[in-house]
């Protein structure tokens, strides 16, 4: 009786042991490609302003460096250097954001949706994509009225501020 059984349940063992080799050849591939996605994902990214006066540094977590050029001072205005630090941040995040997008791609196209595993369920890529909301458009110049306060015929004392270094 042992021998009637045991063909029957061996190839059955046999068949149950691929499919779980399978499995985790299948996890241990999918686990390594998150790792290289990881570290896609965090890879830190450097932009310029297009006027080349600041430059943002950071990753999808959020900006790490701002770096403003040390002349920046003397060729623009407080206002444009806000827009140009505005615009680098902004182009820092549009490439990071690219950057984890394309580094994920691949691991959300081969994992399965929970519509797919359970009939009814509602499609988590789709929750997820209506959570991401879209980014902020770029806010407009703030324009700010001159001031009557300061005599501009006589700017002697602003002109050798201006052309001085801050630091002795």
């Amino acid at each position: 009786m042992n021998d009637h059984w045991s063909a029957p349940t061996r190839a059955s063992n046999d068949a149950l042991r691929a499919q779980i080799d399978a499995m985790l050849d299948t996890f241990n591939a999918e686990k390594s490609a998150l790792l290289d996605a990881q570290s896609q994902a965090v890879a830190l990214v450097s932009v310029w302003s297009e006027d080349g006066l600041v430059r943002a540094s950071g990753t999808i977590a959020g900006v790490s460096e701002v770096h403003v050029a040390a002349d920046a001072f003397k060729r623009t205005t407080p206002e444009s250097l806000g827009r140009s630090i505005t615009e680098a941040i902004a182009e820092l995040k549009r490439q990071t954001t690219q950057t984890q997008e394309q580094a994920l791609a691949p691991l959300s196209a081969s994992m399965p949706d929970l519509s797919d595993l359970i009939p009814g369920a509602p499609s988590m890529k789709d929750l997820i994509a209506g959570l991401t909301p879209p980014p902020p458009p770029m806010p407009e110049p703030v324009v700010e009225a001159p001031s009557t306060l300061v005599d501009d015929t006589d700017d002697e004392e602003g002109d050798y501020f201006r052309n001085r270094s801050y630091l002795r």
